[in-house]
């Protein structure tokens, strides 16, 4: 097992338990023995963080309930029952009425009149009491009839007062009992104000100029009808209810408030309040499979981001310190979510993992990690759904923003967008989840804020450490390494000028396709301005830097493969003496990958027809691009030391955009490109940004009247060293392999 493999594991591994660390001692798995509601307290219990006091919130929810008073409402069909059922009484009572006067002037009048004749004339009078008898008796029947059809139970006085009544009576009582239910209805009457309803009624009657029965009577019958026209409207009053409910903030726990103090009581309160921060241990199967289940889900994160890393950033895994780096935040990150448990979770500084790793490594990671830590947080804490929300958004958002934050206005300006958009994700996830008032959002989004600015400030003023303890490259390093006045870039354009003017484009060509193919601009740029920097220790011996003679005239092909050969061995070399980044350093090694030397190889074979040439001595050692960026230095170096051998009548023909594409097909075609992660769709992307950059360089010019100027400019154009186009093949992969080139 080699050095590099036993670190992984070593990292994975102590990461692993790390994490397992963290959370199995963090808030989900704070437990104390004996704990009991009665019991006495056998320390201080202080709460770790922010929680509801859900006992205390209850109860005053209980209270709003009590204060609430039902909503009513008319059930206008009671009204409506009332009336008809005085309404019909009166009705039966006519039809008796009716019925009765029918009976005694028809049946009466026969049985006198029989009377009559059977006495000739003589009426005899026990006959006639005798008939009355049978009428009374008759009359009562009726009156019975109509008690049982009587929709308002009355006394059989009562029910014979009304019958006689004569209309007129009949329509006035009616009336006036009509009148005083509709009256008494108007008002509501509810079920607790029935009885004062009756006794108004009561009241009205005994204010009217009547007799006493028919005071009575009407009171009877109105009374026997009222009932509670209003009823509990029951989806009013429990939306009411929701409303005021909805209203009634939360009993909060803050961070540091004494839930219990040693040799206290421990009430039912303090018991919830303990339960629900974690403090009470559970039985031991219930607490085998909790540890088991976070010990399940840490595994699965921590696969999830080594499956990450391997597919989509393998070259970290092959990077011992960029692999102590990812170790090293990470590290942190969980010290200081345990560290800054007892805050507000809004200052809890889990963004600034993603960022650095945004800014270090790649932003992708940066994102995924934050995930990662975020859940980890919530779990060490025991943090609810806004605080997985607001870290998951914020660093997400972060991450991007401080991409290529190198300058130093925008690293102000990253800041302080940093700090609205943390204070808006706090203001939406507060009123979303929480319904939090005024006073709450303006403290919680101002902390949000600061916390916000903070952040930033602290990663980008941080980069200088793991700059120098993890040799990562920085947008601010790079930054520094393009300036013109760099040591060793002024050596090279006082050493070897054609190299540095040969640099500035590459870094140009590289520079625009980088943008096109989400590749890194600055480290493109920076590695176009340093991939030759090797050539400054034999600038004679290439040809951009040839005035006179080419010494490779008058030497074997072999040396002089060896000596172009060593123009990345040396750059190699520089770069370390001048401490470059890593990252630049593998553009030097890497932008000619495996490729030889054409030129010399074929000479020598020529020179040497009769002998077998080996094809190796005249390879470079590579390796063959691991990264865009090195690939696009590769492509660029090649495509513009072809492109400027050409005839410049035809660098503005199509010819030039031929010459390109063949150029990287070769390369493709070669296996140069196949470790650098670039897809056929960046190959054309980068055609048309290298043709882009071209156009812009080998434009028509204007022809002056008198051919002067022209003929100057050709002239200038006539002195450099140009490959013939049908010997292109035998020069494409570098101007300075060989001595014709």
């Amino acid at each position: 097992m080699n050095r590099g493999r036993a670190l992984r594991i070593i990292l994975v591994i102590l990461s692993f338990v790390l994490t397992c660390t963290a959370i199995l001692t963090g808030e989900y798995f704070q437990t104390i023995e004996d704990i009991k509601v009665g019991a006495i307290a056998p320390k201080r219990f202080t709460s770790p963080r922010e929680i509801e006091n859900k006992l205390a919130t209850e109860k005053k929810r209980e209270e709003v309930r009590k204060q609430i008073e039902p909503l009513y409402k008319q059930e206008p069909q009671i009204e409506k029952q009332a009336e008809d059922k005085i309404e019909l009484l009166f009705n039966k009572v006519k039809e008796t009425q009716e019925y009765l006067a029918e009976q005694k002037e028809g049946g009466h009048q026969t049985d006198v009149d029989l009377i009559t004749d059977e006495s000739d004339g003589k009426e005899d009078q026990s006959v006639l009491e005798e008939i009355d008898e049978q009428n009374e008796i008759f009359k009562k029947e009726q009156i019975d009839n109509l008690q049982k059809q009587s929709p308002i139970p009355l006394s059989d006085a009562q029910f014979e007062r009304l019958i006689q009544m004569n209309s007129k009576e009949i329509l006035e009582l009616k009336k006036l009992c009509l009148d005083i239910t509709q009256s008494a209805f108007s008002i509501g009457i509810r079920e607790e104000t029935k009885t004062k309803s009756i006794l108004d009624v009561k009241e009205q009657f005994e204010s009217l100029n009547l007799d006493q029965d028919i005071q009575t009577l009407g009171y009877d019958i109105v009374s026997s009808v009222i009932k509670p026209n209003m009823t509990i409207d029951e989806i009013a009053t429990q939306k009411m209810l929701e409303e005021k409910l909805s209203k009634v903030e939360p009993v909060k726990v803050l961070p540091g408030q004494k839930i219990v103090d040693e040799g206290e009581i421990i009430t039912e309160e303090a018991y919830q309040i303990l339960e629900s921060l974690g403090f009470i241990k559970a039985d031991f199967k219930e607490e085998s499979i909790r540890y088991f289940g976070a010990i399940l889900l840490i595994c699965l994160l921590h696969s999830f981001i080594y499956t990450y890393i391997w597919t989509f950033n393998k070259s970290i895994i092959d990077s011992r310190k960029e692999m102590l780096l990812l170790f090293s935040i990470y590290s942190i990150s969980l010290l200081m979510i345990k560290f800054m448990a007892p805050f507000n979770f809004s200052w809890v500084p889990i963004p600034i993992a993603g960022m650095l790793l945004s800014i270090l490594l790649d932003v992708r990671l940066g994102i995924l990690l934050n995930g990662c830590i975020t859940i980890i947080g919530a779990l060490i804490n025991k943090e609810s759904l806004d605080f997985i929300l607001f870290f998951f958004i914020v660093g997400t958002i972060f991450s991007i923003l401080v991409m290529n934050t190198y300058k130093r206005n925008r690293i102000l300006w990253v800041g302080i967008l940093a700090g609205l958009l943390n204070g808006i994700a706090i203001i939406s996830l507060e009123l979303f989840l929480n319904g939090a008032n005024s006073i709450e959002l303006l403290s919680h989004s101002l902390y949000a804020f600061i916390s916000g600015v903070l952040w930033v400030i602290i990663t980008v003023g941080s980069l200088p450490f793991w700059e120098v303890a993890f040799d990562v490259v920085t947008p601010i390093k790079l930054l520094e390494l393009t300036n013109p006045e760099q040591p060793l870039l002024k050596r090279l354009l006082i050493e070897a000028p054609g190299t540095y003017y040969h640099s500035l484009i590459v870094a140009n060509l590289a520079e625009t396709a980088a943008a096109d193919i989400n590749a890194n601009p600055l480290l493109v740029r920076v590695g176009g301005y340093y991939h030759d920097i090797g050539k400054i220790v034999y600038p004679q011996y290439f040809k951009e830097n040839q005035v006179l003679d080419n010494p490779h005239d008058y030497l074997e092909p072999s040396v002089s493969a060896k000596i172009i050969h060593q123009h990345v061995t040396n750059g190699l070399k520089i770069a370390t003496e001048n401490k470059l980044p890593r990252a630049v350093k593998d553009m030097i090694a890497q932008h000619h990958g495996t490729t030889f030397t054409q030129y010399f190889y074929y000479k020598a074979a020529k020179i040497n027809s009769s002998e077998s040439i080996s094809k190796e001595a005249f390879c470079y050692e590579g390796p063959i691009p691991q990264s865009k960026e090195a690939a696009l230095i590769m492509l660029a170096d090649t495509v513009e030391a072809a492109v400027r051998s050409m005839n410049p009548h035809e660098k503005i023909s199509e010819k030039t955009e031929e010459l390109v594409r063949k150029l990287i097909k070769n390369k493709l075609d070669e296996g140069q490109l196949d470790d650098s992660n670039l897809t056929i769709k960046d190959l054309e992307t980068i055609v048309q940004a290298f043709m882009k950059v071209f156009n812009g360089m080998y434009h028509e010019r204007i022809k002056y009247p008198d051919g002067t100027e022209d003929k100057n400019n050709e002239d200038l154009d006539g002195k450099q060293n140009i490959i013939p186009v049908e010997r292109e093949n035998e020069a494409i992969d570098s101007r300075d392999h060989s001595a014709s080139a």
